[in-house]
Parts: structure tokens; sequence; C-alpha cells
């Protein structure tokens, strides 16, 4: 096991006797590695890049994905892996049937993964869970009044998982009544909770009537620790006790100018996901509501709040701010992040990065189907798209979304999507037609 490192020494020392020069140093070869959730680490550049092609949802290796880096171009192996020998910063752009396309500019790291995104959003794994709320009928309402529930499940971590936004046909995670209240919810498989905001509504002698209705909020029912398979089961909600929940205030800081509707919604992180509280969409305006505390739902949780900033229009300027780990009864959005300046094309663009942002993307689709997602790690302020990529772009008007991305403490160079997750704090984008 030791002769490898003798023969480095006494190849590093030359030769004693003076007839053969001293070799050159040559860089020690970095074993190839996936990066947890993508990412990229081990550099810099010095001669040798290990690029994976991963499918970001499953996770497994994309083979025969086109390639290239820097000049060098080729495909993937059975692993997901191409090897390249490059040295310094390099533009990688990985395509594959049926993927959207990505291109990372300024990419200074021996080992990168790379996460594609399906290009038509894969109808997401689901469960059915039906459900009732336990001692339902204990929450007294006044006489022509019934209780209204809406049920939800929480959501994965990775920003736009469909599994997120799985319809509820004819509002079957409503149920209304006075004794009981069961409903039925399709939600994505794997580690869910489930929430239930229950609200005294006022019919107003008009049963049949919804149109002049009242509502107040009345309890929350929560369930944690379900492991969703694709059948159907069985789950009952408590409501959780007026002592385990408390009043919250959203603080929204100052939002950029020329954003004018601002909301924000919180949630609840548990090893079960994020259990969004979706009922109490909260304003600057109407800040404050009454939520269940995090170790209602398990020890150990925490409070989420994104925050959200629109000029409202239909390709929107917007601006998120997501705080994880939050506790206490005020919750600050604090900083924002404004959406850089710029003009981009079908080819590519040019802009002015936003203060504070850490990368900057160009996101292009037509209708849902996404083209191409561009991610800049080395503060260029312009970038022409690939040929390889170019190539696909459609005929037709697409949309393309120029963000910066806000994440304090990241080093561009070495780091993991699912390590470094929570460093991502801030977007600010413009969505442009083209």
């Amino acid at each position: 096991m030791r002769a490898p490192v003798l023969i480095a020494l006494l190849v590093g020392c030359g030769n004693d006797s003076g007839m053969e020069p001293d070799a050159v140093p040559q860089p020690m070869p970095v074993a190839p590695r996936v990066i947890p959730g993508g990412g990229i680490g081990d550099g810099p550049i010095d001669g040798v890049v290990n690029l994976y092609a991963i499918d970001e949802l499953t996770r497994m290796p994309i083979a025969n994905a086109t390639v290239r880096v820097g000049t060098v171009d080729g495909v993937t192996d059975s692993t997901g892996l191409f090897i390249a020998n490059v040295t310094g910063p390099q533009t990688i752009v990985v395509k594959a049937n049926g993927y959207r396309s990505d291109v990372w500019v300024g990419v200074n790291g021996a080992n990168v993964t790379m996460n594609l995104e399906k290009a038509n959003a894969p109808t997401p794994s689901s469960g059915t869970l039906t459900g009732s709320i336990t001692n339902f009928a204990s929450l007294a309402v006044a006489a022509g009044h019934t209780k209204l529930a809406v049920a939800s499940y929480s959501s994965t971590d990775l920003l736009g998982d469909e599994a997120n936004e799985i319809p509820q046909p004819n509002d079957q995670n409503v149920c209304a009544g006075t004794t009981a209240c069961n409903f039925t919810l399709t939600t994505r498989t794997g580690k869910v909770a489930v929430v239930a905001a229950i609200f005294d509504r006022d019919l107003k002698g008009t049963p049949n009537d919804f149109t002049d209705d009242t509502q107040v909020f009345l309890a929350w029912a929560v369930k944690g620790g379900l492991n969703v398979t694709s059948g159907t089961q069985t789950v009952g909600l408590d409501i959780v006790p007026a002592a385990m929940t408390q009043n919250i205030t959203v603080n929204f800081g100052s939002p950029p100018s020329g954003l004018g509707t601002v909301g924000g919604l919180v949630g609840i992180d548990s090893a079960d996901g994020t259990l969004n509280l979706s009922p109490m969409f909260t304003t600057p305006t109407a800040a404050t509501f009454n939520a269940p505390k995090p170790e209602a739902l398990a020890s150990g949780a925490t409070y989420r709040l994104t925050g959200i900033a629109t000029n409202g229009q239909t390709n929107p300027t917007q601006s998120i701010v997501l705080r994880r780990g939050l506790t206490g009864t005020s919750l600050a959005a604090g900083t924002w992040l404004t959406a850089p300046s710029g003009t981009p094309t079908k080819t590519g663009g040019s802009w002015t990065p936003a203060s504070g942002s850490t990368v900057t993307q160009l996101e292009y689709k037509q209708g849902a189907t996404e083209i191409v997602n561009v991610t800049v790690f080395d503060g260029s302020t312009s970038v022409t798209l690939p040929d390889i990529v170019q190539s696909q772009m459609p005929t037709g008007s697409v949309t393309v979304s120029l963000n910066g991305i806000g994440a304090p403490g990241l080093d561009v160079t070495n780091f993991s999507l699912d390590a470094d997750r929570d460093k991502l704090q801030m977007v600010g984008g413009v969505t442009v037609a083209l």
C-alpha cells in the first residue's frame, strides 16, 4: 500500500546523480464523486473535471447526456459521468432527451454534479388519506352557524415540485358540519404531515346560499409522522389545544419599490416537510394570526416564512424571501432582493446584477415546457447561449425569467444543493415575453 507513496517521493526528489532533471510536479487526480443534490466541489480545476448528470427528483444518473466542458464535447456514461481534461474556470453544458438543458457559467471545481429537471413536469406519485378530526363535535358554534375545515399536506423543499401542488378535485379536502368533518386528501408519497384550519361559519340564515356567509378562525388540527404510500390510508387529526397556539406577527420590512402586492405564508418545518398554514396568507395590513406552536407538530420543529412582493403583472417583476429556522412570535422578512436590470434575449442577454445576489439565472420556458436554465457563478454580466442549446430554442414566443439569487455564505466553488439549501434566502426577478 505504501509503494505508490514512496515512488512519488523518489520522483519528486529527482536523481541524486544529477544525470536526470527533476520531474515536473503533476496535480494529484481527484476521485469522481456525486455531490448530493447537485453542486461544485474539490476545486479549483487543475487538469480534470468529473462531471455527473443526475435527475433532480430521483437522483438517478442520466446516461448518454450530451455535455460540453469548455471546448470539450462528449456524452455521459452509464453512471452519468463524463471526464474532461481542462484547466481553470469553465462553462459547462448538459442536455438530455426529456430534460431541461442546463448551462453553468464560471464553474471552478474538479467535481461537478448537475441536476436536470424534466422538461415537462412528471405526474407525481400520490396516495389518498381519508381523514376526520377527532373531537370535532366539541368545538361549539352558535345556532345558525356551521364549522368548516380546510385540510392540506406538507410540501417538500424542492422549488416547483409538482408533488407539492396535487389538485384536490371537487374541494375534497374541505368538510363542513357541526358534529363530524370527514375529508379526503390526495397527497404526495413519503413522510407527510397534515393540518386543517377550522372556521366558524355564519350561514346568515341562508344555508343554501354561501355568497353572504362570513367566517372566523376557530382552531387548528394536525397530525404528523405519516408515511403515505400509493394506496388509501385513514388518518385522524388532533385539535391543537389553545395552550399550544400563539398569535404570531409577520414583519414585512421594506419590500422593493414598485412591488405593491405583498404577502406572506407561514409554515412549520419538521422531518415531515414544510406544513404551510395556507389559509392564513398574511399581508402588511393583516400581519397577525393565530398559529400552532411548532412543537405542537414535532419536537425541534421551527417556523418558516415565505414573503412575496410583486407588481401583479402577468409577466411579473417580483421578490421572494425565504426565512427558515424561526422561533418566537415575531417573524421578520428581513432584507429583500431587487430584480436585476437587463435585456434578456432568445440567445442570452446582459444585465446589471441585483445588489446582494450570489448568482444570476436565466430561465427559458415555452408554456409549461422548460427549455434552458443558465446559472452564472462568476459574476459575469452577460452570456451568450452555447450553440448546442441555442439549436433547441423553439420557434414562437417564449418567456425568460432573469433572476438574482441571494444565498449569504454560499461558496460557489464548493457547495452541495442538499447541504446548503438553507442558505437560499432571497430571489429577485423579472419575467419577459420574447
